[in-house]
């Protein structure tokens, strides 16, 4: 990993995304076909609230990437930023692909559940915040109790090894 990632994460958690993006852009330069690279500028810019510059960086990112678990990373972020610009089809559309991949199954759920309350059907929304919930988000709790709809999660039983 490029020195310029470290030094632009540093940046970020001080706040400074416009020199995280500089970073990320020279790490980028060196190597153009890393597409974490895309992604972490993809983060800076959703930070500094550019969004529309945030999912053309994320789609550069899930273009070069080869693998399920950083493609579903990446659909999550872009689900992010397309909730912030509130295009809740393509929100649904990423959630969509994310949850085929088997990687960040409840952030997917949460997503999409988010989605579906703006865009409807409702019961879709509870359905996949309920799932989400059920799998360990807050923040699907959090969402179905401002809507009106406080739920408990449904405990998994544990198997008990045989002795």
């Amino acid at each position: 990993m490029s020195g310029y990632i470290d030094e632009g994460d540093l940046l970020i958690e001080q706040g400074d995304f416009d020199g995280a993006i500089a970073l990320y852009t020279k790490a980028i330069s060196e190597d153009p076909k890393d597409g974490f690279n895309f992604h972490l500028r993809g983060d800076a810019y959703r930070l500094k609230g550019d969004l529309e510059r945030a999912v053309v960086e994320y789609s550069k990112a899930l273009a070069l990437y080869d693998n399920d678990e950083d493609r579903a990373l990446t659909l999550m972020y872009r689900a992010t930023a397309f909730i912030g610009k509130s295009e809740y089809h393509n929100v649904i559309a990423d959630a969509d692909a994310a949850l085929k991949t088997g990687y960040f199954i409840p952030e997917a759920y949460l997503a999409r559940g988010k989605a579906y309350f703006m865009l409807g059907p409702i019961n879709l929304g509870v359905e996949d915040l309920k799932k989400a919930a059920d799998l360990g988000s807050k923040g699907a709790l959090i969402e179905l109790e401002k809507y009106g709809y406080p739920y408990t999660p449904v405990q998994k039983e544990k198997k008990k090894k045989k002795k």
